[in-house]
């Protein structure tokens, strides 16, 4: 009971941490009446000029039991968020004993927390402030109840659109060894109100154990050395990578920051993780031919396409892929621009945080090379933490949550580049090469991935995603090759026989299917100047709005072999 104690002194002092910000934050607001007759109320943060605004609930922790929504923490992301254009409601909700909030009379244990938040969730939806999207920040118990109303509820009502997640609780019952684990069965019981050993009930209560493939875009953040348990964060990942999610993003940040402490070292990345969810959702696809661009693509590592850019720019691009040697190498191609002036990127390649998040066979020990198109090595990059940039990437919010990943950061200037990725020792395993666009609002834009590698079933399957952001559609075109690869001046001895191609949105649902590119969109395709020379070959030409999309290139008959898998940005409609 010792560490309890101490816990609910430090739940009393985020009570009265909210004093001295309370000066200027609006009246609190009624937004529900709760089951048992509390009032729950809410501080509102509102953006300067004209609604109505996508709104965001900042969920406060305290351990269930204590806690305020006007600690400083929730009030500085509050505030950060109305600076950024969202309509930020900071919620009170009922706490477990020894907490209450004004008016309660349930014990506030497990559903009543949750129940609250869901009621906060369609306030915020129905409120006339609102544009009807909702998305949510939490601290502690509050990243646990965010990634609750990701998981549950209904879609367009009371679950959320997209949540970030800082110190979450997600398996209520995994006691691994850990050296807070004490306080942590305490902390969870107390919430729950069951023994330990009552490993059904906590599960009940647990986002891992009740999410589903409609879970919202999540992205979670924890520190190295954290109050909660450290399996916590691979507990949820694991979860949503068994459903064969890919909507989310997973960090650990150096240091021992807990919650809302961390808010501050990752605000631009949670802020453009929220964007991206809180975009528009995706019309039914009706895609129809755009002026030709000045395309000639050919099946390379580094394509040699020139688009025309539009309004709406790829904030990230990123390929996981089967990484080896000689043919095997899983090769990253991008192109920047055109434009004037330069670009500054990161470049990461992963694999033991694929392991973490549950992937069977991911790379042991990732390294990274970066080079133009002239041949040039740029950059590269084995451990990254044991580099020259290692400050400027944790800088960037950015860094891998292992040490032996690797990444760095470049300025380039436009033009075609190949990140290379490799195993330490010849290792062949799942690998994950990422680039990320460090000022979106200048210079060249990011236009293109070019993402050769091996091609296997299950895990080993090809998978590219990437963030549009802006507030304009944006037309891409997807492309899956394989069999072109048998020929030419230096053919591949073991290409994917026959390529299939699926696109499916942040919420985890299918948008295209292609199997054969003829046998749908050739006119369109052809007319974009990407048109393919093996008509088993696929593509996809798709009218997107700002938000995340994944494409997933398989064989139609489940075998493996090298292909290729493209991103092409067209043109913004």
């Amino acid at each position: 009971m010792r560490f309890f104690r101490y816990l609910i002194v430090l739940g009393l002092f985020c009570l009265s941490g909210h004093l001295c910000l309370g000066q200027g934050l609006s009246a609190p607001e009624v937004y529900a009446i709760a089951d048992d007759g509390t009032p729950l109320t809410w501080t509102v943060f509102t953006p300067a000029g004209q609604g109505p605004w996508p709104a965001v609930l900042v969920i406060h922790g305290g351990f269930f039991f204590a806690g305020s929504e006007d600690d400083a923490g929730p009030t500085q992301a509050g505030q950060d968020l109305a600076a950024a254009g969202y309509l930020a409601f900071s919620i009170a909700y009922r706490l477990a004993p020894p907490g209450t909030i004004p008016g309660q009379t349930s014990l506030g244990k497990f559903p009543d927390q949750v129940n609250d938040v869901h009621l906060a969730v369609e306030a915020a939806r129905n409120d006339p402030r609102s544009n009807g999207r909702v998305g949510a920040v939490g601290g502690s118990a509050g990243a646990t109840h965010a990634a609750w109303v990701a998981a549950t509820g209904a879609v367009g009502a009371d679950r959320i659109d997209v949540g970030v997640c800082f110190s979450g609780v997600y398996d209520l019952s995994d006691f691994s060894p850990d050296p807070n684990i004490e306080s942590f069965i305490e902390i969870v019981t107390n919430y729950v109100g069951v023994p330990s050993t009552d490993v059904a009930a906590l599960r009940a209560a647990s986002p891992a154990w009740v999410a589903d493939s409609t879970v919202a875009p999540l992205y979670l953040i924890d520190s190295v050395d954290d109050l909660i348990p450290a399996s916590q964060i691979g507990d949820m990942t694991a979860a949503l990578s068994a459903l064969g999610l890919t909507n989310f993003q997973a960090q650990t940040l150096p240091g021992s920051g807990h919650s809302f402490e961390n808010w501050s070292l990752v605000k631009t990345a949670a802020i453009n993780f929220l964007a991206a969810g809180l975009a528009a959702p995706p019309p039914t696809p009706t895609p129809t031919p755009t002026p030709s661009p000045s395309v000639t693509p050919t099946p390379t590592a580094t394509p040699s396409a020139t688009p025309i850019p539009g309004p709406g720019s790829l904030l990230n691009i990123s390929t996981r892929a089967s990484a080896g040697t000689g043919e095997n190498v899983l090769i990253g191609g991008f192109i920047l621009g055109p434009g004037g002036g330069t670009k500054r990127v990161i470049v990461r390649a992963l694999g033991p945080s694929l392991a973490a998040a549950g992937v069977a066979g991911a790379l042991a020990d990732p390294s990274l090379q970066l080079v133009d198109s002239t041949g040039k090595v740029v950059a590269s990059n084995d451990d990254w933490m044991n580099g020259t940039q290692a400050q400027e990437i944790i800088d960037s919010t950015l860094a891998p949550s292992d040490q032996r990943e690797s990444a760095l950061i470049a300025t380039l200037a436009p033009g075609g580049y190949t990140a290379l990725v490799t195993g330490a020792e010849s290792a062949q395993d799942i690998a994950l090469v990422e680039v990320y666009d460090l000022d979106a609002g200048n210079g060249p834009q990011l236009l293109n991935i070019s993402t050769r590698g091996r091609v296997e079933t299950g895990e080993g399957i090809m998978i590219a995603g990437t963030i549009i952001g802006g507030t304009q559609a944006t037309t891409l075109v997807f492309r899956g090759l394989g069999p072109s690869f048998a020929g030419g001046p230096a053919p591949i001895s073991d290409p994917l026989p026959d390529p299939a191609l699926t696109l499916v949105d942040s919420q985890g649902s299918a948008v295209l299917e292609n199997d054969n590119w003829q046998d749908t969109q050739q006119a369109q395709i052809t007319a974009a100047g990407l048109s393919l020379t093996n008509p088993l070959e696929s593509a996809i030409l798709v009218t997107l709005p700002p938000g995340n999309y994944t494409a997933l290139l398989s064989d139609t008959q489940g075998r493996s072999g090298i292909g290729l898998l493209e991103i092409y940005r067209l043109s913004g409609n």
